[in-house]
């Protein structure tokens, strides 16, 4: 019987592990941490699934368009095919295998306006929530605090009530990442995969890895995830330091070390799943910073953001990886990244009409919340230009009045308008003009690296020099990602990493 070994139990692990179990080999999963789920397990669990069974209509040759519009940088044409191949068959194979219910979250894609894209929501999936036994639930990276068992479609129309996610809780009811953890888990426990948690490996053995100082024999799947949790690699490889990083600590590069090791082509190695975040006192992860993701904040009517000039530089509302990619330009005249940190900037309006972080409407400002009566004291308590942000604002607020972005388009977008209040007058623009005003400092995050050994449709690992390396498969954050610089749509991460997970699982089984 054919072994396997899977680094790693996030959804590319997770999936490696099952469909190798499936196809008839005998499976170790290993994971560094005490629990298992990684950045998934945190996550909204979306996956960016074009054609899928719950929507009707959509082609691949129309995602094919779509990725075609947004290929740039360093993208595999070969995986890309295959992706757009196998994606809708793995997300009915989780519906079946591991009983996982799927829901559309109600967004389009990313960049909806391009030819190929869809404007409609229907290719990003959420897992519907599932009820989860306490043991099962004991295994598992806990959630994030902040993240309720709760569809995104909930959250984005205002969120269940207190009491009913009380009852969720108190059922066992989880969602997001939570759920696609647990129903993966369970699958994959169920195929009688050898379960094993706080096993970190980081060398490769003759024909397996090295465990606590032994062999264990198999073929590889590397799904380690990033290595945004090492400082060494994330300063030789990434363009700019992430001061906000909101993945699971886990993600220390592990698998690309041992890919390296055995001389495996690399790809994709400057970039990453970019995103803006804000630091609130007091967020850890297995006693190491988390940052929150500033999503929805950004879209809402009544808030802008600028730089340390105090200069807006995006439409605001975009999808999170471009405004994410956006903070790292580089002044080469003050040598400096003025764009980290930036600002989030808002009225009094709406302060009392939108939650901050974890911060609600009614809830007292906190100490990481700056407030000023007026712009040039807000200016003075940020350290920017007054007069650069005064003319900002009133540039701004002219045209938000007219229902208008002349300079970067914020509203025009068919994602902007979905993204932001569907009951305001405009879901994206208003004047700020309510005092007193507020800040937040914005800080260049991200969810996980996307660099790593490049691989073949199937996640064999490239040999730099040509050809693969024997026995040796790399999936999810662990791999190069084949979409270049793209963020298509939410899920896009999830989804490639349990595309190529359950691939890489399958070859490594059979080949």
């Amino acid at each position: 019987m054919t072994e396997v070994v899977v680094a790693g139990s996030g959804a590319a692990g997770l999936a490696a592990a099952l469909a190798a179990a499936q196809a008839g080999a005998r499976v170790t999963l290993l994971e560094a941490t005490p629990t298992i789920g990684g950045s998934t397990a945190l996550s909204s669990g979306t996956m960016w699934v074009p054609g899928n069974h719950l929507q009707a209509g959509d082609t691949a040759d129309d995602a094919r368009r779509y990725l075609g519009e947004l290929a740039v940088g360093d993208t595999s044409d070969p995986s890309v095919t295959e992706f757009l191949r196998q994606a809708p068959q793995v997300a009915r194979w989780l519906h079946e295998s591991a009983a996982l219910p799927l829901a559309v979250v109600p967004l389009p894609d990313n960049h909806a306006e391009l030819p190929g894209a869809s404007s409609v929501p229907g290719r990003s999936l959420e897992p519907g929530l599932v009820s989860v036994s306490a043991s099962l639930a004991s295994m598992i990276r806990p959630p994030l605090a902040w993240r309720p068992p709760a569809l995104l479609g909930e959250l984005l129309a205002g969120g269940p009530s207190p009491e009913l996610l009380a009852q969720r809780r108190a059922a066992g009811i989880v969602g997001g990442g939570q759920a696609l953890v647990a129903a993966l888990l369970a699958a994959v426990l169920d195929a009688g995969v050898d379960v094993r948690i706080s096993a970190r490996v980081s060398r490769l053995g003759p024909g397996g890895v090295v465990l606590d100082g032994d062999l264990l024999r198999g073929r590889v799947v590397l799904a380690t995830g990033g290595f945004e949790r090492d400082a060494g690699l994330s300063a030789a490889f990434l363009p700019i330091s992430p001061r906000g990083l909101i993945g699971a600590p886990g993600a220390r590069g592990d698998g690309l070390r041992m890919a390296m090791s055995a001389g495996a082509d690399l790809g994709n190695m400057a970039d990453a799943w970019w995103c803006p975040t804000i630091e609130v006192p007091g967020d850890m992860i297995d006693g190491q910073p988390l940052h929150r993701i500033l999503l929805a904040e950004r879209s809402r009517p009544g808030s802008i953001m600028v730089d340390r000039q105090g200069r807006r530089f995006i439409d605001e509302a975009q999808n999170y990886c471009d405004v994410g990619r956006a903070l790292h330009a580089f002044d080469p005249g003050g040598f400096c990244f003025p764009r980290n940190p930036s600002w989030l900037l808002f009225d009094a309006e709406y302060r009392g009409r939108y939650p901050v972080g974890p911060v609600r409407p009614t809830d007292p400002d906190p100490g990481w919340l700056r407030r000023a009566p007026s712009v040039a004291a807000l200016a003075t308590a940020i350290d920017v230009p007054a007069e650069t942000l005064a003319a900002t604002l009133r540039d701004f607020n002219d045209n938000a009045g007219r229902g208008t972005d002349p300079v970067f388009g914020r509203g025009a977008r068919i994602f902007d308008r979905m993204m932001g209040d569907s009951s305001a007058p405009h879901p994206s623009l208003r004047a700020l003009a309510a005092p007193p005003y507020y800040a937040v400092p914005v800080l260049a995050g991200l969810g996980g690296t996307k660099g790593g050994p490049r691989t073949d449709p199937a996640g064999r690992v490239r040999h730099v020099l040509g050809g693969v390396v024997p026995g040796l498969y790399a999936a999810g954050n662990a791999a190069a990602s084949p979409f270049g610089l793209a963020y298509p749509a939410m899920g896009a991460t999830i989804s490639l990493a349990l595309t190529f997970g359950a691939l890489a699982g399958r070859a490594a089984a059979i080949d």
